[in-house]
C-alpha cells in the first residue's frame, strides 16, 4: 500500500552533486530577496486578465462537477464491492481527490468549488430556504481535522485499505451535510479539504469564475491586509509536518535514530502520532522566533501572535510546495494506475475498453520527478520570500525597516529550502 501511495518503485537520486544543487537552490532564494530589496519599489496589485469566455468557464465547471460526483460514487462502490482486490478506491481517494485536487487547485483557483461532490449533492437534495441554526466550533477544529486526515494517511495503517476509505468517506459525508450550512463562512477554516485546497488556490495563476477564466498574480492573493486566520496559521504547520514526517521516516537516518533512542519496540502508531505533532512544533518555533525579531525592527507593538498571523501568508506557498513536491511521484505514477484500474472497477475480472493494458510499460523518469520536485520547492520558497517582503512593506512606512526585518525570515526560508532538498536526497529504506 505504501508503494502505491507514493509511487515509489525506485529511489530518486540527485542527477547532480548534492552540494551543488543545495547551494544553487539557496542562492536562488537569496537572489530573489536581493532583487526585491534593491528595486526599492512598493509593489502594486496587478489586475486579473480574462482569457476565456463565460461559455468556457461553464463547460469547465460542468466537467469538474460531473467528475466530482462520479468520482465519489465510484470510490464508494469500488471500495464496498471490490474491497482490496482492486486498488481503485485508494487511487481515487488519494490521487484523484486529496492530491489530485490539490495539484489542480494550485493551477486553477475555483476548481474545488466546482468539483466538490458534497456541495453538488447538497444543492440537489436541499429544497428548503430556511436559514440553518448558526454554529461555531472552536478555532482549533480545522487544524485538528487536518491532522486527522494526515493521521489517517500516515499513521492509522488503514489509509489505503478500501474499508477504511469507505468508512472515512461516509463519516465525512455526514460531517459535510450536517455542518456546512450551519458553519457558513467558518466552513473554509474548519473543513480539512477546504483548508488544503484553499491553500493551493492562493498560488494558482488561473481562476475559473462564472463569467470566464482569468489569469492572476499569486502574490496579490498572498499579500493580504488582514492577518491570516489563527486556524489556518496552525493548519499550515500541520501541513508542513505531515509531508516532512513522511519523508523523514523513510530514511535510513530515521530508522537509526529510533534504534538509538530505544524506540524500536514502541508502538509505531504512537511514535508517528507524537512525531506528527512534534514536527509541527519544529516548524512553528523558528518561524515564531524569526517573526519576534522582525517585529522589533518593524516597530510593531501588537501581540506576537498577531505578527505571526500577518506573516503566515508567506508560509502558504511553502506548505503547498512541500505537499506537491512530496506527492509528485504519486501523481505521475498514479494516474496511469487509475486508468488501468477503471478496466475492472469492481473486481469482476473485466477489461473494459481494453484499459487493463493501458500504460503497462509506463515508468516515470526519476530525473523528471527530481527536477519537478526541485522546481516546486525552490519556486514556491521564492514566492514565500516575496510575500514576506510585501507584508513587511505594508506593516511599516520605512522601506529600510522592512528590509532589515526580513533578514531573519529570509535566512529561515533559505534553511527550509536547503533542509527540504537535502531530505529528498537522503537514502531511503526500501
Amino acid at each position: 500500500p505504501h508503494l502505491l501511495a507514493h509511487g515509489e518503485g525506485s529511489v530518486y537520486e540527485s542527477p547532480i552533486p548534492v552540494a551543488a544543487y543545495l547551494g544553487g537552490a539557496a542562492g536562488a532564494v537569496l537572489a530573489s530577496f536581493g532583487v526585491r530589496i534593491f528595486s526599492r519599489a512598493r509593489p502594486h496589485a496587478a489586475a486579473d486578465r480574462k482569457i476565456a469566455s463565460e461559455r468556457t468557464a461553464r463547460w469547465i465547471t460542468r466537467a469538474l462537477r460531473t467528475a466530482g460526483v462520479l468520482g465519489l460514487v465510484l470510490t464508494l462502490a469500488s471500495g464496498a464491492i471490490a474491497g482490496d482486490e482492486n486498488t481503485l478506491a485508494a487511487l481515487l481517494f488519494w490521487v484523484g481527490l486529496v492530491v489530485g485536487v490539490a495539484f489542480l487547485s494550485a493551477v486553477l483557483a475555483g476548481a474545488w468549488a466546482a468539483a466538490d461532490p458534497w456541495a453538488t449533492l447538497e444543492d440537489i437534495y436541499r429544497v428548503e430556504d430556511k436559514q440553518p441554526r448558526s454554529l461555531n466550533l472552536p478555532w482549533w477544529s480545522g487544524p485538528a481535522l487536518l491532522y486527522g486526515l494526515f493521521w489517517f494517511e500516515l499513521v492509522s495503517g488503514a489509509g489505503f485499505d478500501a474499508a477504511g476509505i469507505v468508512f472515512v468517506l461516509i463519516v465525512y459525508s455526514v460531517f459535510s451535510f450536517g455542518f456546512r450550512r450551519a458553519l457558513a463562512d467558518r466552513w473554509e477554516i474548519t473543513d480539512p479539504l477546504s483548508i488544503l485546497f484553499g491553500f493551493a488556490e492562493r498560488v494558482a495563476p488561473f481562476q475559473v469564475r462564472r463569467d470566464g477564466v482569468y489569469t492572476r498574480n499569486p502574490l496579490t492573493r498572498l499579500d493580504q491586509g488582514q492577518p491570516l486566520a489563527l486556524a489556518l496559521t496552525v493548519a499550515l504547520f500541520v501541513l508542513l509536518a505531515s509531508t516532512t514526517l513522511d519523508n523523514v521516516r523513510e530514511t535510513v537516518g530515521w530508522t537509526s535514530l529510533l534504534s538509538d533512542l530505544g524506540l524500536d519496540d514502541v508502538s509505531a502508531k504512537l511514535v508517528d502520532s507524537i512525531a506528527l505533532i512534534a514536527f509541527a512544533a519544529l516548524f512553528a518555533a523558528p518561524f515564531v522566533g524569526a517573526i519576534a525579531i522582525a517585529r522589533i525592527w518593524l516597530g510593531r507593538s501588537e501581540p506576537l501572535v498577531e505578527s505571526v498571523r500577518h506573516f503566515g501568508w508567506s508560509l502558504i506557498p511553502i506548505g503547498i510546495a512541500y505537499l506537491l513536491a512530496h506527492n509528485a511521484p504519486l501523481v505521475i505514477s498514479g494516474l496511469p494506475q487509475i486508468i488501468r484500474s477503471l478496466a475492472d472497477p469492481f473486481g469482476f475480472g473485466w477489461n473494459l475498453l481494453g484499459l487493463g493494458d493501458a500504460f503497462e510499460e509506463f515508468a516515470p523518469s526519476p530525473r523528471l520527478v527530481w527536477f519537478v520536485e526541485i522546481g516546486l520547492i525552490v519556486g514556491n520558497h521564492i514566492l514565500g520570500v516575496l510575500t514576506a517582503h510585501r507584508t513587511a512593506l505594508r506593516l511599516t512606512n520605512s522601506a529600510e525597516r522592512a528590509v532589515r526585518s526580513q533578514y531573519p525570515l529570509m535566512a529561515l526560508m533559505t534553511i527550509y529550502t536547503v533542509a527540504t532538498l537535502w531530505l529528498l536526497a537522503q537514502p531511503l529504506v526500501v
